[in-house]
């Protein structure tokens, strides 16, 4: 008697959604980090550096992954993303607020 194993397909690890949001996280308060501590040209292009990290780091990983399939770190670098969008609306907000004080 021949014995059959059921050939059930093995799927690539599609990542999951805590790791796609810590891995494009991590990716944009890198590009913070590099906003705050080297000095790039004149400090509009920090301040640019500091507002966007979050959503071009995010944006940039949910392209890659949504070409790779891996559908649940993309939920997450989307999360990652609104919430970088969010933040660099109030970093712009603060940065004409700051610019505006100074002109009085």
């Amino acid at each position: 008697m021949e014995s059959k194993e059921e050939s059930q397909p093995q799927e690539e690890s599609q990542g999951g959604f805590l790791s796609g949001a810590g891995m494009s996280l991590f990716f944009g308060l890198l590009l913070v980090a590099i906003g705050f501590e080297v000095d790039i040209g004149p400090v509009c292009w920090n301040i640019m550096m500091i507002a966007f990290g979050l959503p071009v780091a995010a944006g940039s990983l949910v392209l890659s992954w949504k070409q790779s399939g891996k559908k649940a770190m993309v939920r997450g670098a989307k999360t990652i993303f609104i919430l970088g969008c969010m933040v660099s609306v109030g970093v712009i907000i603060w940065f004409v607020t700051v610019l505006n004080s100074l002109g009085h």
